[in-house]
């Protein structure tokens, strides 16, 4: 049976329990939990149709029905009928992994199996307790040997740059960027559509490290911090995905598919290339391929 091509999908978030994570994300998704949530995945290609005639299938499934009138041509052309975006909302009680992803070159040379993209991510600081940091880069030019060494005694801490954050803060994170998120911080998080974290240290907590890897993609000397304010007219544009602020209305171009979320833990969507969302409510950020 054919459908017609919808002008938007609604998905249902996917949410995932973390060590790290805390309770606001279960709070406002009216979500009972007895684990702590440190992810909504609110667009992603594992997550489900909310509704319309593909009610309950998965978006990755759906999207080779979809093709190119959906996605749009260069899409299609660069990703295949796969969604490039990933958008998810983090509550952090506690520090994330020390982490870095690799760039694309690196995810299909090596990680092929998984499937997944090289992963270029933006935060964008929804809410910030007072003294909230994030770690971005080393403070100062380190060898791979002394990297690793850090790592594995917990003097990596020592090397690294903290940066104090507030709500309204949007940091740009490039892969091979070390970096984490640190605790009482509510941040939206637009990326490649890839889940590859190499871990270089996790605070004792048991968890494996990717020490080879990391080491491989790292970038070991300071990288320039990338930042902007959530303001009127936002608009981040870098190479794999754009971020922008819209009120009342987003407009996907013929060659590209957007993400609509609302700036508050909800349900998310892809909107179809050409296509148009009238948007009510809260101001809402769209991501675009």
């Amino acid at each position: 049976m054919s459908h017609e091509i919808p002008a938007f999908v609604e998905l249902e978030p996917q949410f995932k329990p973390r060590v790290w994570g805390g309770r606001r994300l279960a709070e406002r998704f009216g979500l009972e939990a007895d684990e702590p949530i440190g992810e909504a995945w609110v667009v992603a290609g594992e997550n489900r149709i909310a509704s319309g005639p593909y009610a309950g299938r998965l978006l990755a499934k759906v999207l080779p029905e979809l093709g190119e009138d959906f996605l749009g041509r260069a899409v299609v052309k660069r990703y295949g009928y796969r969604l490039p975006l990933l958008v998810k909302f983090l509550d952090t009680a506690d520090w994330l992994s020390v982490q870095v992803h690799p760039d694309d070159a690196y995810a299909r040379a090596h990680e092929a199996k998984s499937g997944w993209l090289g992963k270029a991510e933006a935060w964008v600081v929804l809410e910030a307790e007072p003294g909230a940091q994030v770690i971005y880069g080393v403070k100062r030019p380190v060898s791979r040997d002394e990297l690793h060494a850090a790592a594995l005694d917990g003097s990596i801490l020592e090397l690294l740059n903290f940066v104090p954050v507030q709500k309204g803060d949007v940091i740009y994170v490039p892969p091979g960027t070390i970096h984490a998120l640190g605790p009482g911080l509510l941040v939206y998080e637009v990326s490649q559509h890839s889940d590859l974290t190499y871990r270089l240290y996790d605070y004792g907590r048991g968890r494996e490290l990717h020490l080879d890897q990391a080491l491989d993609v790292a970038r070991i000397d300071p990288a320039p911090l990338q930042t902007a304010r959530l303001e009127p007219g936002f608009r981040l544009q870098q190479a794999r995905f754009t971020l922008e602020l819209a009120e009342g209305r987003a407009r996907a171009p013929d060659h590209a598919c957007l993400a609509v979320t609302a700036l508050e833990p909800k349900r998310g969507g892809v909107l179809a290339a050409s296509g148009t969302a009238h948007l009510t409510g809260a101001r809402h950020l769209v991501a675009s391929t």
